[in-house]
């Protein structure tokens, strides 16, 4: 992995809420979700179907996404993404499994009811829902200057 993604990925897993925008047939939602995130750049987040953002994903797959961080004391010091990508469902058991782990991972205070057992329950309406980017553009001052970016795009 280049040194640019090896940034990008350490940035991702030292947050934890992500902002997505999602198209419905006449109206887009937006919401805030706590995320974990694979090797891969595979963002794992927990949801109901039935919110606003999960109905829209059933219907089309496509999001943009934000992740954010400033630095309160210094306003030249800050990183995000704007991004784009694909959101699923996760099917496999796997997935599923690495979804529930990355999300106790972020916040442990959930493990006890979060669980793989938890998330098979056919009768709880959570499902573990994966994003596969196809492009993100990294806006990193530290890394590219003042203002300065880097568009990554992944393999579709």
């Amino acid at each position: 992995m280049d040194k640019i993604k090896e940034e990008l990925l350490k940035f991702l897993k030292s947050q934890k809420l992500i902002i997505i925008a999602s198209q419905g047939e006449n109206d887009i939602g937006i919401a805030n979700i706590y995320y974990g995130i694979d090797e891969d750049f595979k963002i794992y987040f927990i949801s109901p179907k039935d919110t606003e953002h999960s109905k829209h994903i059933l219907k089309n797959s496509k999001i943009t996404f934000s992740i954010t961080w400033y630095n309160p004391n210094n306003h030249k010091d800050r990183k995000a993404i704007q991004a784009k990508g694909n959101c699923i469902i996760a099917t496999l058991e796997n997935d599923k499994f690495k979804g529930v782990k990355l999300h106790n991972l972020n916040f442990p205070e959930f493990k006890e009811r979060i669980t793989e057992e938890w998330i098979l329950d056919d009768s709880i309406d959570a499902e573990v829902w994966v994003i596969e980017p196809t492009s993100m553009k990294f806006w990193n001052d530290e890394l590219f200057g003042l203002n300065g970016n880097e568009l990554i795009e992944f393999d579709k």
